[in-house]
């Protein structure tokens, strides 16, 4: 049976916090979702990444699937960065090691999504960011972070981290162990400002 839990882009904002769907992890695991700190809600001044191309077919349709929802809001595509990559790749393999599910707390500077799902199904990279994109469902136009139909942001913040259109450049990560496997992708610059829109 698929089971899939989703954590809102909120690791960098000053309006940011983590949320989760009603997954409860068994007794005996240790915590699986864990808020954002403080501390990594605050957005700090980063250099921009270097621009490069996706070293692989996964890489490359994480961002294609990202930039197909782009271009149907009329958003510039996103460009791949391997510095990005780099930094998903160590907080997903971090994530898997450790069993947690949490935003990342270091003062990183880019924004983030984190993806994760279990079972038997073989997730594809569509599916992924799909289900990222299907939050679509819940998002009005506005001044974030008034921009859900529910009136709660976290309803869509993956969604407008995806297609904020201030954002330019992405890289993303997969880890897996056992039948768990986690999607981690960090944007530059963050998206999800209060005061500003997605696109």
């Amino acid at each position: 049976m698929r089971r899939s839990l989703i954590l809102i882009l909120a690791g960098l904002l000053p309006a940011a916090a983590a949320c989760a769907d009603g997954y409860a992890p068994q007794a005996a695991r240790a915590p699986l979702i864990e808020s954002a700190s403080q501390s990594a809600r605050q957005v700090v001044p980063i250099v921009p990444p270097r621009s490069s191309r996706p070293s692989d077919p996964i890489e490359s349709r994480l961002l294609q699937a990202h930039n197909f929802e782009r271009a149907r809001v009329d958003v510039p595509p996103l460009v791949w960065s391997d510095e990005l990559e780099s930094e998903a790749r160590g907080w997903a393999e971090e994530l898997i090691v450790t069993g947690r599910f949490a935003h990342d707390p270091s003062l990183h500077g880019h924004g983030e999504n984190l993806w994760s799902g279990w079972g038997g199904h073989t997730f594809t990279p569509d599916d992924m960011v799909g289900e990222w994109i299907a939050k679509k469902a819940q998002y009005r136009p506005g001044v974030f972070p008034n921009v859900s139909r529910s009136g709660n942001w976290t309803d869509v913040g993956h969604y407008t981290q995806l297609v904020w259109s201030g954002t330019t450049h992405v890289g993303c990560a997969i880890a897996a162990r056992g039948d768990r496997s986690v999607l981690a992708c960090r944007y530059a610059p963050p998206g999800n400002i209060d005061g500003r829109r997605a696109f």
